[in-house]
């Protein structure tokens, strides 16, 4: 793993780009890494065989609020339901759920939520275990979490997962009620970017063939419709 300013720095060497005054600009790099890295680890959670890389995994906390149950546009039997405050960082979409891994109470030996798609939440409500704690992802980027019993004893959860782009965790703190900055989830100087060792490579070279590719194609600065690569 590697910080943002030294995979900016591997591709500017790859690359040719040594100046200070560079065209290649980092924000455009992070949008290849994000982009590729989703790409990648979608395909390999998709594949059943495949464990969960703690590499790849972000962890951030959450405050939660009361909700009208019909905010979740589920059936439940209760007036109330509890939601995240804020939406979270989109997680990366496999083909049966969300890569959530955990969400649960934020003491550090908690055991985590049952975490369900939001189209078996209108089942819970019947089940036998009056006391568990259920957690669902719902399309409109909000947390829900429900229970029978102890619901009203929660205020700030931890989230655990793949998230679409890493560097909006930088948004999030490691606690609910910390202040001090240097809790961020996500600092883009000081934190390890989550691509899994087996990726960056393949990556790396992935965005180095396009940046290189993008280069060689001239560029037609009159915009005038004339395809600068027939002139001879």
């Amino acid at each position: 793993m590697a910080k943002i300013n030294e995979l900016y720095y591997d591709i500017r060497e790859a690359v040719n780009e040594y100046s200070d005054d560079t065209e290649l600009d980092q924000r455009y790099v992070m949008y290849l890494y994000n982009t590729k890295r989703a790409k990648y680890l979608r395909q390999d959670l998709n594949r059943y065989e495949r464990t969960v890389d703690v590499s790849a995994q972000q962890t951030f906390c959450i405050k939660l609020e009361e909700v009208d149950a019909t905010e979740c546009s589920t059936s439940f039997n209760c007036e109330k339901i509890l939601r995240s405050t804020v939406k979270i960082p989109k997680p990366i979409e496999l083909h049966t759920k969300v890569a959530l891994t955990s969400v649960k109470p934020t003491k550090l030996i908690a055991l985590p939520f049952n975490f369900i798609t939001k189209e078996r939440a209108a089942y819970v409500s019947d089940s036998p275990f009056s006391k568990a704690i259920y957690a669902f992802y719902d399309p409109t980027g909000y947390i829900y979490v429900y229970s029978k019993s102890v619901i009203n004893l929660l205020d700030c959860i931890t989230i655990t997962g793949i998230f679409e782009n890493p560097l909006e965790l930088k948004n999030f703190k490691n606690c609910c009620d910390c202040t001090n900055t240097a809790t961020v989830c996500f600092d883009e100087n000081t934190t390890e970017y989550p691509l899994p060792a087996h990726l960056i490579d393949l990556i790396k070279n992935e965005i180095v063939a396009e940046i290189i590719r993008k280069k060689q194609i001239p560029e037609d600065k009159e915009n005038d419709a004339t395809d600068t690569q027939l002139q001879s």
